[in-house]
């Protein structure tokens, strides 16, 4: 069933989509460093948290609501919907299918981030010293804390069957998420909402975002453990939604 997934990915803008935000975050991340180079005077860890600032709060997340969508986008045509749910027996096997199918494009995205940030500053910026390799750490940790927000917007996209509505629920996730990983008040809300979990791993020893935390062990087993956790609790509520979405 995941074969057949990644078959249905390959004809359309998935990869467009895992190409082209990453790119417009290194690119971003670029001009605003030149730009400002003399306030940022802290080379590497300067740069990387330019790339990283838009792109955990807005990018990541919408691109993933993007890919999830489009996933789910053909499973509502026509009678595609009802010949899925006849064919498959175990309603794990297409939850988990379609979650692993958007992972591996967004898997793309993290790898074009950090490709391209190496390129820009050792070619276009010609900054001193060598690369962070922390900074492909935390790649690494973005893409394990990005599950929840794939399995919800994976879940989102089944039940509705507009293109624009679980994307639109996502932008809004992302401006609570932005609020509760810039805000004390509204902290806790930080380690549960999906997007904010994206902009914590993904700002994890940013000198953009202090409140994100350092990239320690500690800090980012926290959010390893966090996250996986919260793919959990979602699946266990995805499976009896396809099963009841079957009976109607």
């Amino acid at each position: 069933m995941f074969r057949a997934e990644l078959t249905k990915l390959k004809r359309s803008s998935t990869w467009i989509i895992a190409f082209v935000l990453p790119i417009l975050a290194v690119t971003t991340g670029t001009i605003n460093f030149a730009g400002n180079s003399n306030a940022l005077d802290s080379g590497w860890a300067s740069f990387t948290s330019q790339v990283v600032l838009f792109y955990g709060l807005l990018f990541y997340s919408m691109g993933i609501s993007l890919l999830a969508a489009t996933a789910w986008r053909m499973e509502h045509r026509g009678t595609n919907w009802n010949l899925l749910l006849t064919a498959t027996a175990k309603p794990f096997r297409l939850a988990a299918a379609k979650v692993g199918a958007v992972f591996i494009p967004v898997t793309l995205m993290q790898a074009v981030l950090v490709t391209g940030t190496a390129f820009s500053g050792i070619f276009v910026l010609h900054l001193e010293g060598p690369f962070p390799w922390g900074f492909a750490v935390v790649g690494f940790i973005a893409l394990v804390a990005a599950l929840p927000l794939i399995t919800v917007q994976s879940l989102l996209s089944m039940l509705l069957k507009s293109f624009a509505a679980p994307v639109a629920l996502c932008l809004l996730g992302c401006v609570a998420g932005v609020a509760a990983v810039t805000s004390t008040t509204l902290k806790p809300i930080g380690y549960i909402l999906p997007q904010a979990i994206n902009t914590r791993a993904l700002n994890l020893g940013s000198i953009a975002i202090a409140e994100s935390g350092g990239l320690t062990i500690g800090d980012a087993a926290s959010l390893l453990i966090t996250s996986l956790a919260l793919t959990a609790a979602l699946a266990w509520i995805t499976v009896p939604l396809i099963q009841a979405v079957r009976l109607r």
